[in-house]
């Protein structure tokens, strides 16, 4: 486990963040990742995977050995510019769904209704 300046050192050091799991009921390494507008490759076992492929902030597969393969060859594929353009997409759909304030605002309107 990584914590600290080796952890944002890590995010911000990378191309992409890989998260082929099983499971996750949210993905807490994968906001990170979003929040360092690094484009996220990622199972659709986690449960922000929609919001994630809605956004195009990265690619969904299913969580499989062949899944995995299909993500990182999906990745290697793309030409830097739309590597770069994904990369911004990343950044927007953390500010746009999980920021503090959108989600703040997400959460109220759901006590008001």
């Amino acid at each position: 486990m990584l914590t600290g300046a080796a952890k944002w050192g890590a995010f911000y050091g990378a191309a992409a963040f890989v998260l082929p799991s099983h499971q996750e009921n949210f993905g807490i390494a994968v906001v990170e990742a979003l929040a360092c507008g690094k484009p996220v490759l990622i199972s659709n076992q986690i449960n922000i995977w929609r919001e994630i492929e809605a956004a195009g902030a990265g690619f969904v597969a299913d969580d499989t050995p062949a899944g995995t393969r299909s993500l990182l060859a999906r990745w290697a594929q793309l030409p830097p510019e739309e590597q770069e353009a994904m990369s911004q997409r990343a950044r927007a759909s953390f500010e746009r769904y999980f920021a503090v304030g959108p989600a703040t605002d997400r959460l109220l309107a759901a006590l008001q209704a």
